[in-house]
Order: C-alpha cells, then structure tokens, then sequence
C-alpha cells in the first residue's frame, strides 16, 4: 500500500499550486466516479496535454516543461527504473515503419534529441535550456505514481551511451527506429530554497513558465546543481532482498508463459533436459558480460553444479580479477519448484571467494528462498520470468515460433 496519495478530481489551480506537492513514489488519483478522459490526472495536476507517453509544456523546439507518462502495456518497449542505481531507462516514441524516427505525433524523440545534445553540453548556458523532466507511471485505471525528477545522461556512462537510436520491429516484421535513452532520477530531499522536505512544490511551475525554471526559489536544489555543475545526485535506494511469491517469479502474460513453456517443453523432448543446461550457460553469458568463460559439466556425476564458470571485476584495466562461479540448471515445469534439497547441493559446492546461480524455467520455493536470504549464501537466482523477459526484450525473439526456430538453430545438434 502507498504511504501517500492524493485525490486530483478538479484542475489544480495557478493560485494553488503552493499547496501541492509532488513526493517521490506518491499516488495521484483520479476521479473513481469519471470513466472518460475527464478524470485524467497528469492534466488537471500539471497542465500537460491528457493523452500520450510523452507529454511538454511550451515549444516543440525548446519545451519548458517534459513529463514522461509510462503505462507499462508496450510488452516490447518496457521502461525501467532501477531503484538501486537511481536510473531510468525510457524508449521514445517511434513505432511506425517506415519513417524517420524523429517525425512522431508528440514529438517526443524531436526533444529527447534536443534535450540530451544540451546535455551534452559543457556550456552552462546550453545546459539551463534542460526543461525538468518529470516521470510517473500507471498504477491501474487512471491513478498515476510520481517516480521523480529526471536530468537527462548517467554518471560515469559516455556520452555517446546516453541516448542511442536502437531497431524494433512489429508483428508483420517490418522494422523502425526508435530512441533508447537513460536518465538520471536525482535526489531531492535537500529541498529547495523556499522550503525544507523532499516534495517537489508545484509553485515551480510558475516560475518555469516564465523561463526562470533555474531562479525560481522553489527549483529543487540537486536540479541546480544539475544544471550549473553537472552534477549527478541520483535517488538510490537501498534493495533489500524479498522472498518473491511464485507469482512474481513466473511471467504473467499469456504469451509469455506459452512461451516458457515452449522452453521447458523443447528441452525435456529433446533429452530429458539434458542440453538445458548448454541453454542456460548461454543465457548467463548474454545477462552478463562479465561472465568471460562458462563450461558445462557431463549429464552424470557432475558434483552438485552443472557448469562452472569466470566472473571478471574491472575487466577493463590490466590488474582485473577474476571469482569462480557454479550454476544448477533446472528444467522445471512452472507447477515444480527449486526446493531445498536442490540450493543445497549448489551451496555445499562453493567455496570461499566464489559464487552460485540457480537457473530454472520454473520458480524458486519459499523455504530455499528464505533460506538462502536469511543465511546469507552468495546464490544468484534466475527464474522463469527472468527468462523469458530476457528472450524477449533482448534476445528479441517475440512469437513462439521464432522462439522455436531459434532454439532448433541453436541446439538441435548438441
């Protein structure tokens, strides 16, 4: 349950925006008795347009004011936010084939591309043209959830990284471009000169639109940091780490799920799971590449693990270092769960100064999950949601019967 929300039934008005607040993962509500875009919220809060992911205030060539709206339905276009780093991975607007990336109905690639050359930037001056940028995202109906203040570009990341144009294509096949880009969310709970506290007050809006978004007293003062020094203050929140229910260990969309299970299915024909493992040793290599060597063990007698492999830390400096790591493969129906008897084996095998993985097409169970938790065992899980979101969002193979063709390509002579 969220600690905070607020009902938006009527347009905020100028006069009062004093008195709201926009506060870090809060819930703004809509208007439960309005079933048409009369109760849209991001409109009445903030005087955005009502409709579209991408939404600005002021000029196309030179906005005021950006809000990123992001709904979570586009299953090959997902934005992310990473708590831990305080980073917020968003796809632009281009779905359309055939057309050049930028010609967009909200133009929002147009800006994205605007906003980040300012970013770019080492002249202060180009860089107090950033408009704020604003993200939250649908939490069901029309309510939406305030995941924070955006600055375009990473700490650390090139430049040349921060936004790039990547290729998708639709269900017919035919291709497009569209922008991938990572901002920063950054930590505002140093509050700002008119105030102490970590909401964002909504008078910055007036000041914003008389272009005085860097004087106004209410401009949070990371923002301008931001701005005058480049400096990164991200929100980063400690993960803790959760028993995950099955639920949210296995995926729930029906697509995806058939596609488990085509996983699960393709491989227990094959050889009574046998060659997974060679499956699920490619899988680790393309999560992660850091993962410099990974060699899977015979079918029999393997000694508790079914592959071992070679992390690398630092890998790009002479004096990096390398840890040993083991992997368990199971090839599990999503009704069978990892239990215990099986983390065991995994966790008798590593020793000091190495690691685990646990890999399955299924899930872990509650007693293994805790277990490994509460003990503290260097074990990484990788389970069948984690799967299937990678098959599908990087691997791009998005229909059973690429996924088939592709695992007949790859395997099918092992």
């Amino acid at each position: 349950m969220d600690n905070y929300s607020f009902e938006v039934f009527d347009k905020v008005d100028v006069k009062d925006r004093s008195n709201w607040h926009l506060y870090v993962d809060a819930v703004y509500k809509a208007d439960p008795h309005k079933k048409n875009m009369s109760a849209e919220v991001l409109s009445k809060l903030l005087g955005v347009k009502n409709q579209g992911g991408f939404r600005y205030r002021g000029k196309t060539e030179c906005p005021d004011l950006v809000v990123i709206f992001s709904t979570g339905e586009d299953v090959y276009w997902q934005d992310e936010l990473d708590n831990s780093l305080g980073l917020f991975l968003y796809y632009g607007d281009n779905k359309t084939p055939g057309k050049d990336l930028h010609e967009t109905n909200l133009h929002g690639n147009e800006i994205l591309r605007y906003i980040f050359g300012l970013a770019a930037s080492d002249n202060i001056e180009d860089r107090k043209k950033i408009p704020p940028v604003l993200v939250f995202k649908k939490v069901g109906g029309r309510d939406v959830k305030f995941l924070g203040l955006a600055v375009p570009g990473i700490k650390g990341k090139p430049k040349k990284d921060w936004l790039t144009a990547v290729w998708g294509c639709n269900k017919e096949g035919d291709r497009f471009q569209n922008y991938k880009v990572f901002f920063t969310i950054l930590n505002t709970s140093s509050g700002c000169d008119a105030e102490d506290g970590f909401g964002i007050n909504l008078a910055w809006l007036d000041d914003i639109e008389k272009g005085e978004a860097i004087l106004s007293p209410y401009a949070p003062n990371e923002w301008k940091r931001y701005i005058r020094l480049k400096a990164y203050a991200s929100l980063i929140a400690k993960q803790e780490k959760f028993v995950k229910s099955k639920s949210e260990q296995l995926p729930d969309d029906k697509l995806k799920k058939k596609m488990l299970q085509d996983i699960h299915d393709y491989f227990i024909k094959k050889d009574r799971g046998y060659s997974f493992e060679k499956f699920a040793a490619d899988i680790i290599m393309y999560m992660d590449d850091a993962v410099v060597s990974i060699d899977t063990t015979r079918p029999f007698k393997d000694g508790g693990f079914d592959a071992e492999g070679r992390y690398k830390i630092f890998k790009h400096v002479e004096n990096s270092i390398c840890v040993d790591f083991y992997v368990q493969a199971k090839c599990y129906s999503m009704d069978t769960a990892v239990r215990v008897p099986d983390t065991a084996r995994l966790i008798s095998r590593i020793k000091d100064r190495q690691f685990g993985i646990m890999i399955t097409t299924s899930y872990i169970a509650d007693q293994a999950y805790k277990e490994v938790i509460e003990d503290r065992h260097p074990i990484v899980f990788i389970n069948g949601r984690d799967i299937i979101e990678f098959v599908f969002n990087e691997l791009e193979l998005r229909s059973e019967e690429d996924l088939l063709a592709w695992l007949e390509n790859n395997y099918n002579n092992l």
